[in-house]
């Protein structure tokens, strides 16, 4: 009898694995067998068969369709009824969940697994408004919550997927949802925190703690926090928060993430606000989040219909201009992506559709900047004002500039627009930059800058109390008075022959005139004689002034390529500026001072030491400082070490004979200019020891600056000195600076890019690779450096020495066969303070090849004297020479190894 009811069991059980289709029926026969025969009997045939698939840790289909038919199975028995909260649970399912949560602790990885995991199956099956006991709803939470904490990551997976039917988002006490919060924040698998997003609830707790996953290491994982904020509604979020989602989305290092935010996430919410494109802007702020709004726009025109996106531009249709009693920031950003968006397709019809001409624009401009001008308004209203002004001028740059008199016009608007006392700094970017296309010739547009500068910083004649006229003033009076004389003449003509005819009416009309025309002239008579007004004006220097024209110059330079004599005219300006007493002010000329040096040599040779002299005295704000660094290492990169020698000697010589007092230097140090192969420390470089000490700066931008600095400067060969590059290996290896990421990424690039562009790369290397170590050994117990791994560093720079080696290898060989008789000596030196587990442990990490008898017996007698050292002190590193011996006798061999153990380890 158990026999036959196995046997027909076993084949419904292997039936059911190939096809889900065929599940019903089984289902049927599988209940006719229950109710054929006693509940043990049945149970324990059954628990037989589901025991197979619950030990399997595979993920194949037919292990999947076994479990689900199980489940069908199980739920079969009171899915039927009308009302399923009142239905109790079968005795069946009851045994069947008690033994699967006595065994969710098992052993056996796979098991544990299969039970989480059809305990989901089970929970999935029962319909949308099941219900179960409160007790066994208790004992599943508890276990499961246990394998939330289970060693293996995909056990803890799959316990998260059998809770999520469990979750109460509406209790904020809810222990499922504490658990997933903490899983999604702190669980080191991203398996599992991909899973804990997938079935979360949505709440405001869940949805803080998705908004930070958004940022997650994994890009599955941040893919998959966008999926979840993208089910919910977009209403939910702050401002902050929309602008900064889609500015972490759509600019992701992941592919995948920003197809996910351009595909998803955006046209979702736009959904939300019934597409209209405004009404999303304003959901933004386009005033605060510019770039992100107008990146979202960008991303959603893509695949926008062009006659919806034209019906929804705000413009009069006969002006083809948004009236200025209805702009505002969003409609008129709206309208600008919109005018870029036809450009960049070159939809010429459908642009004129929502566009006027350049003249006639010029002209709107015009009046805005009359509307803004002709009252006092709030600072936000200002504001807003400014945001809109650049828009507009952003708008302008799009223009055909073919058109003369619009070209013409437009210039005669910038130039108004610089001078006004609406344009800051993006705004005279903006203008300053289209400048330079629209005036083509340098000198021209140079000198209309001047003269825009000039007319700013002076200021137009006020009023005095009498009266004055220019001398044109004068002359147009005079040329009224004759012409008034020439009238009275022929009125008096006219007067004469009335009198002669007897008319006298018309005599008395024209007497009339000539008497009102004679009043007329003594009025004029009566305006003072020209009085030449005196232009003796005094220069503006307040704070906003200089600003504003250093920034003209500032931004016009950046399109010139030589100094012109309008710019050396302009340059006291810049001088000058340096004495400011505004921090904004002089950081401004410093830059500028820094243009001036790049485009002229001699006037690099001449300032360069007013950079220096920026660190010769505190700043309360640092940005001078990180001017001026900058500004020197762009100098020392363009021209060299080797221009500002004579420089430094004079700087030296004036130095001794004033006989003043200076900080003796005491760190070794020795950096060398390729050119001429100079010695700083014997030699004149006095300022490079300046800028090494920025290195450690407790400043991270100086830091930062400086590193990137010094990286260039090797790159580019312009130094050439192994103790800096042990300095920068230090630097990287730095706990201190694990939060610099740019600092950390600049040093890898440059490590990758140093050891194959310069050629002295090996040489400084080895040169660098003990005094590292050294440095590493000596560093105080309270220092940072006491954290660095030594055999890290030592092992880092090894293998830097070696990626070029199939372009370098006989330089690879000889810096690695030097480094191994250097290393078996400090091993061997009783005084070294090199720990000696590192130097033997590195040896392991050299690419040998010594052809020459003598050497490689030298090099065979040191590994014997190690050997024997080893021996008598600490057996375990016996492995390591052991290598070393045979990569010695066989390199190739070793190499293979070598070789291939690392891609089985990457594997």
């Amino acid at each position: 009898m158990v026999s036959s009811i196995k046997k027909e069991m076993k084949t419904i059980f292997c039936k059911v694995q190939y096809n889900k289709i065929d599940h019903p029926q089984y289902i049927k026969r599988l209940t006719k067998l229950y109710e054929r025969i006693d509940f043990d009997t049945f149970w324990n045939c059954f628990i037989s068969f589901l025991k197979v698939p619950l030990t399997m840790a595979q993920q194949h289909l037919y292990i999947i369709n076994t479990l689900e038919f199980c489940a069908k199975f199980v739920v079969s028995f009171y899915s039927t009824s009308e009302n399923e909260s009142m239905e109790p649970m079968s005795p069946f399912a009851n045994k069947l969940f008690k033994f699967l949560l006595s065994h969710h602790s098992a052993k056996d990885k796979a098991v544990r697994f299969r039970i989480c995991h059809f305990l989901n199956i089970l929970l999935n099956s029962m319909g949308d408004d099941a219900f179960i006991d409160d007790n066994l709803c208790d004992q599943i939470t508890v276990t499961m919550m246990d394998r939330l904490l289970d060693k293996s990551p995909k056990v803890r997976a799959q316990a998260v997927f059998a809770l999520h039917r469990l979750q109460d988002p509406s209790d904020e006490q809810c222990p499922v949802i504490k658990m997933y919060v903490f899983h999604v924040s702190k669980d080191p698998s991203a398996e599992v925190r991909k899973a804990v997003l997938s079935c979360m609830g949505k709440n405001q707790k869940t949805l803080q703690a998705v908004l930070i996953r958004t940022r997650d290491i994994d890009d599955s994982v941040r893919k998959m926090a966008f999926e979840f904020i993208s089910k919910i509604t977009v209403r939910s979020l702050t401002i902050e928060q929309r602008e900064r989602l889609l500015k972490d989305g759509l600019k992701d290092r992941s592919e995948n993430v920003r197809k996910c935010v351009s595909n998803v996430l955006l046209p979702t919410w736009l959904r939300c606000y019934k597409g209209e494109y405004l009404n999303l802007v304003h959901a933004l702020d386009a005033g605060i989040g510019t770039e992100t709004a107008t990146l979202a726009l960008q991303v959603l025109f893509k695949d926008a219909n062009l006659k919806n996106l034209l019906e929804q531009v705000p413009i009069d249709k006969d002006t083809r201009l948004i009236p200025l009693t209805n702009i505002s920031n969003e409609n008129v950003l709206f309208w600008k992506c919109v005018i870029k968006h036809l450009q960049y397709h070159s939809y010429t019809e459908e642009l004129e559709l929502i566009i006027p001409e350049l003249s006639g624009f010029c002209t709107y401009i015009y009046d805005y900047m009359t509307l803004i001008s002709s009252k006092s308004y709030e600072v936000w209203e200002k504001e807003c004002h400014k945001f809109i002004l650049l828009q507009l001028f952003e708008i302008s740059t799009t223009y055909d500039l073919a058109d003369e008199v619009g070209r013409k016009k437009l210039n005669e608007l910038m130039v108004d627009a610089l001078m006004s006392d609406h344009c800051y700094d993006k705004i005279i970017e903006c203008t300053v930059n289209h400048l330079a296309k629209v005036i083509p010739d340098t000198n021209n547009m140079l000198n209309i800058i001047a003269n825009i500068i000039s007319e700013i910083r002076l200021p137009s004649c006020e009023n005095l109390d009498t009266e004055q006229v220019t001398v044109e003033q004068q002359q147009e009076k005079n040329m009224q008075k004759a012409r008034l004389k020439v009238d009275i003449l022929e009125l008096e003509e006219e007067l004469y022959q009335a009198v002669k005819e007897e008319n006298f009416l018309e005599a008395d009309s024209i007497k009339e005139k000539i008497k009102v025309l004679k009043e007329e002239i003594t009025q004029l008579s009566k305006i003072p004689e020209v009085v030449i007004v005196d232009d003796m004006r005094e220069e503006k220097n307040d704070s906003i002034t200089m600003i504003k024209c250093l920034n003209i110059l500032y931004f016009a330079m950046q399109s010139i390529h030589t100094l012109t004599p309008t710019l050396k005219s302009l340059m006291s300006l810049v001088l000058n500026s340096l004495d400011h007493p505004d921090d904004n002010v002089h950081v401004l000329a410093l830059k500028l001072l820094s243009t001036y040096c790049i485009l002229d040599k001699e006037l690099a040779k001449k300032h360069i030491m007013i950079f220096f002299y920026q660190f010769s005295y505190e700043q309360e704000n640092q940005e001078n400082w990180i001017v001026a660094l900058k500004a020197i290492f762009d100098l020392l990169l363009i021209y060299g070490l080797e221009y500002f020698e004579n420089l430094q000697i004079q700087e030296e010589n004036s130095e001794n004979k004033s006989e003043k007092s200076r900080l003796l230097y005491t760190h070794e140090d020795s950096i060398v200019s390729i050119n001429k192969r100079i010695d700083i420390e014997k030699g004149p470089c006095n300022f490079i020891k300046i800028l090494i000490g920025l290195l450690n700066n407790a400043n991270q931008d100086m830091r930062t600056i400086a590193t990137e600095g010094f990286c260039k400067l090797l790159l580019n060969q312009r130094i050439s000195s192994s103790t800096l590059i042990s300095r920068l290996i230090i630097l990287a290896y730095n706990k201190a600076n694990i939060d610099d990421i740019y600092l950390r990424q600049c040093l890898s690039v440059f490590f990758e890019h140093f050891i194959v562009r310069v050629p002295e790369a090996q040489e400084m290397l080895e040169s660098a690779y003990f005094p590292t170590l050294r440095a590493l050994c000596d560093a105080p117990d309270v220092s940072p450096l006491r954290e660095i791994d030594i055999y890290h560093v030592s092992k880092f720079i090894l293998n830097l020495t070696s990626r070029g080696y199939q372009k370098t290898e006989v330089q690879t060989f000889c810096t690695h066969n030097n480094l191994a008789f250097a290393i078996l000596a400090e091993i061997l030196n009783s005084e070294s303070n090199i720990d000696k587990d590192i130097l033997i442990k590195s040896l392991t990490n050299l690419h040998i090849q010594i052809e020459d008898a003598p050497s490689k017996q030298n090099l065979q007698e040191a590994i014997e004297n190690v050997t024997n050292m080893v021996k008598h002190s600490d057996r375990r590193l016996l492995k390591y020479i052991q290598q070393f011996k045979q990569k010695l006798e066989a390199p190739e061999i070793m190499e293979v190894v070598e070789e291939n153990s690392g891609s089985d380890s990457e594997n």
